[in-house]
């Protein structure tokens, strides 16, 4: 239908909207999911105020319904230049939701560049 929005660009494949990862992450590492899901040009990433000791850090949620997910240079430098410009870290959660059944094993992975992680441990040395 014309000047209507794809549904399909909202959705994992699923029918899921990337929200309820957003809700979910957001909920896990105690931050606020970002209305609009960083589409305004002011609130950028997914979800915000999410802190780790006293480093701030600004979440960029990707997710996927298979059992691997590439990673992508143009989301890292997006979400890079989009924590600095709120002077937090920057991060990306996926969700991979594909492969095998495993309770054992958590879906939800969170990624820091190796400078913020050697930052985390050094302060809890």
């Amino acid at each position: 239908m014309p000047g209507r929005h794809n549904p399909e660009r909202y959705s994992d494949g699923t029918g899921r909207p990337p929200r309820e990862q957003e809700d979910r992450i957001a909920g896990r590492l105690g931050g606020v999911r970002v209305r609009g899901s960083g589409a305004s040009q002011y609130s950028k990433g997914d979800v915000r105020n999410v802190s780790v000791d006293d480093l701030k850090f600004l979440v960029e949620c990707k997710q996927t319904q298979k059992a691997s997910i590439s990673i992508k240079w143009s989301w890292l430098k997006k979400i890079m230049a989009e924590a600095d410009a709120k002077q937090c870290e920057p991060a990306v959660a996926i969700e991979i939701q594909g492969g095998e059944d495993d309770p054992r094993t958590d879906r939800d992975w969170i990624l820091v560049p190796a400078r913020v992680w050697e930052k985390m441990r050094c302060r809890n040395d």
